[in-house]
């Protein structure tokens, strides 16, 4: 205590050259904790001749009054430098610039116990050589502190402006209570101020403390925010799905509503023909020729827009390859074939499944799809592919309106190939790897048949979800 008072009451021009560096390393941390970079400019020559009058100013008061108002004045003042700096607004600097200057004299008086150890091992009474020790440990401690690997961008609460205000606030009572302290430490006058220095010790861990716990929730609320902004991307995009579906339904009304009128002039001349024939009646060659066209002319209506739908893109060359060639297979077979991606795909083929075993997992079931679709009569012909998160879990879920799996089929499953189709290509071999690769991924597969063929929907679903219950379903009607 009584090194340090010797230190305070070493001049005036001593004490402004202590103020003078302890100033200009308050600035340099104030835009490292900001994770600002200073760059040396004539703008910063400019700088430190403003904190070289700001020193003499504060050294003169400190003298005049006491160094509470120093330290005070110290902070008003070099907050102004500051504010200009960065140009994040007066308040957010004078919260930075207090923290920053009480670490600094932390640091300083960290350093001012370090060097009282060697000037009482070579009993050294000079008070200017001290005094540089005191800065060389000053220093080399300051460097440290700068160099900690959280505290290396700087503190990431302090760094968007008043964003984090009940953070601010805490670290910054903190802080002036630290400055205060070391106003009263800085006055000893024979007076039984050893407590205080204990008390200056806690709250400066405390400080620490606080802007450890201060960087882990601001990345747990940063973590939040992200989290936000994905959902309500995810939201946003299945509004605009839900937009374009709707805008597809609407075509496809108008599409139907004219070939609906087109069905029934053809059902017409079909029962003119057919009561011409009960009458015994002969139909000639044009007549017959005329219903052809007109049913070439329907169905050739019915298909355009199966041969001119442009898929979502996954924007995974892989994927998006294998689905324009099973798109390729069902306009030979004159199906429709359409596809919704949900969410972000990348993170499926990253994290959940690769590419490659997807890949093969879209060509086994779109290509059974197109079978029991070509052994159905129903007239709607069509398949439905969503990948992506669907309701929580990311899976692969195809729709077909096709014939239903027989009851064998589905009993045999996963434990030796079975198929009722060998003539067209149908091997077992398809659910047997799927099955392998659900083993896998500990990822479950679900078929579910929602009714009887019908032009108004699909016939059934498989589900494939990576849930991790490796679980087995079937969902019927029948």
């Amino acid at each position: 205590m009584e090194f340090i008072q010797e230190l305070e009451d070493i001049g005036i021009i001593a004490y402004i050259i202590k103020l003078l560096y302890t100033s200009y390393f308050s600035y340099y941390t104030s835009l490292k904790i900001i994770n600002k970079e200073d760059k040396f400019t004539e703008k910063t020559i400019f700088t430190f001749i403003n904190i070289l009058i700001i020193a003499i100013i504060c050294g003169v008061v400190k003298y005049l009054l006491n160094t509470l108002s120093c330290i005070i004045l110290l902070i008003i003042m070099l907050s102004l430098i500051l504010s200009k700096k960065i140009k994040n607004g007066y308040i957010h600097s004078m919260i930075v610039m207090t923290i920053s200057l009480s670490i600094n004299y932390i640091i300083f008086l960290v350093s001012t116990a370090i060097t009282f150890i060697p000037t009482m091992l070579f009993n050294i009474k000079n008070m200017y050589v001290n005094s540089l020790i005191i800065l060389v440990f000053y220093i080399i401690l300051l460097g440290l502190f700068l160099k900690i690997k959280r505290f290396k961008k700087g503190f990431i609460f302090l760094q968007n402006g008043i964003g984090n205000d009940y953070l601010d606030i805490m670290v910054l009572n903190i802080s002036a209570i630290i400055l205060f302290l070391i106003s009263i430490f800085s006055n000893y006058n024979n007076l039984k101020t050893d407590k205080i220095g204990y008390g200056l010790i806690i709250f400066a861990i405390v400080m620490f403390i606080t802007i450890q716990k201060s960087l882990q929730l601001y990345y747990k609320q940063k973590l939040l925010i992200q989290e936000l902004k994905e959902t309500k991307s995810e939201l946003e995009a299945k509004k605009k799905e839900v937009e374009e579906l709707e805008k597809e339904n609407l075509e496809f009304s108008k599409t139907s509503h004219t070939l609906a009128h087109k069905q029934r002039i053809l059902e017409h001349k079909i029962e003119e023909l057919s009561n011409k024939s009960e009458a015994g009646k002969e139909i000639s060659v044009a007549e017959e020729n005329n219903i052809k066209d007109t049913v070439q002319k329907i169905s050739k209506e019915l298909y355009t827009e199966v041969n001119g739908v442009e898929l979502y893109k996954t924007e995974i060359p892989e994927i998006d390859d294998i689905l324009k060639y099973m798109q390729s297979e069902c306009i030979k077979n004159k199906i429709e074939f359409n596809i919704q991606i949900r969410g972000n795909i990348y993170k499926m083929i990253n994290n959940i499944i690769p590419k490659e075993e997807l890949q093969i997992l879209i060509a086994d079931h779109v290509k059974n799809a197109i079978i029991a679709i070509n052994h159905s009569e129903n007239i709607n012909r069509s398949i439905l592919i969503q990948i992506g998160k669907i309701m929580g879990n990311y899976g692969l879920y195809i729709y077909d309106s096709g014939i239903e799996f027989e009851k064998e089929t589905l009993e045999n499953l996963g434990k030796k190939p079975s198929t009722t189709h060998a003539e067209e290509g149908g091997t077992g071999m398809g659910f047997m790897n799927t099955f392998d690769t659900l083993r896998k991924y500990k990822a479950s597969l679900e078929i579910e048949e929602i009714g009887n063929p019908s032009k108004d929907n699909y016939t059934k679903i498989l589900k494939i979800k990576f849930d991790g219950k490796e679980e087995y379903k079937v969902k019927t009607y029948r």
